[in-house]
């Protein structure tokens, strides 16, 4: 019966103005998650067990509490793309009552991001490009040693899919000291997703539940070096940049006028 899928979810935000530019949104968390990021902050959300089941169709009950004043629903995670026939579904029954859909993905399941797009019931998409596509350097960032070449082929061909479609991509890269943070690096990701919707480059803050707990003692970058390696992936090409922050928030970097 339509509606009777089951998806297990962490947690529900019922508005939302942070997660959607532009759109007033509710945010589902979906549980489970294919990567171990040391700096990950939804660390609970890994466990593909946490949360509850919940039917889709009781699922969009309860976003529906939202409406008139929600424009939109975005399904995060952990990582949503893994409960691939409930997301699909739920996708749809959002999308026939009036509502956008957006997802947040790590990517690394190409074959649900080309079925999304195929049966039309995503408008937006937000992917993480955790750092330059090398396997060696890929498996570091996202903890999964030995598994680089197979999550690199994976996240290139999901960008290719979403590269080619007309909805909203925006890229997403956490900028973490020691890790991620060195112009090259941003340069490298730049010239990959050039075409994105936007890039934007987000601040490591360590203030929260770290899956790493020695990721606590590493300091927020600072606004000032985000704001220098937002210009680098605008001389690249990237037509809408940004920077996100604890300070400003989600900030657009324009391009300075020689």
């Amino acid at each position: 019966m339509r509606g009777s899928i089951e998806v297990r979810i962490g947690g529900l935000v019922d508005l939302s103005t942070v997660d959607w530019p532009s759109k007033l949104c509710s945010v589902v968390f979906f549980s489970g998650c294919n990567f171990r990021c040391p700096f990950c902050q939804n660390a609970k959300l890994i466990d593909p067990s946490y949360g509850k089941l919940m039917s889709v169709s009781d699922l969009v009950k309860l976003v529906e509490r939202g409406k008139p004043l929600i424009e939109g629903v975005v399904i995060t995670g952990g990582e949503c793309t893994l409960q691939l026939e409930g997301l699909v579904e739920l996708c749809r029954a959002l999308k026939e009552r009036g509502l956008g859909v957006g997802i947040d993905t790590n990517g690394s399941n190409p074959k649900a991001i080309e079925r999304l797009l195929e049966e039309k019931v995503v408008d937006r998409v937000a992917i993480d490009v955790k750092a330059p596509l090398k396997p060696e350097v890929y498996e570091r960032v996202v903890g999964l040693p030995g598994h680089g070449n197979e999550v690199v082929t994976a996240l290139e061909r999901s960008l290719d899919a979403l590269l080619r479609s007309p909805i909203e991509v925006e890229v997403r890269t956490l900028i973490v000291p020691g890790l991620v943070d060195q112009p090259e690096q941003v340069k490298e990701v730049a010239k990959r997703v050039k075409g994105c919707t936007r890039l934007v480059l987000q601040q490591f803050r360590p203030e929260a539940e770290l899956l790493d707990p020695s990721f606590k003692s590493i300091k927020a970058p600072e606004r000032v070096l985000l704001l220098a390696l937002a210009k680098v992936a605008l001389r690249e090409g990237i037509e809408n940049v940004c920077i996100r922050t604890k300070e400003g928030g989600l900030e657009r970097v324009r391009r300075v006028s020689a």
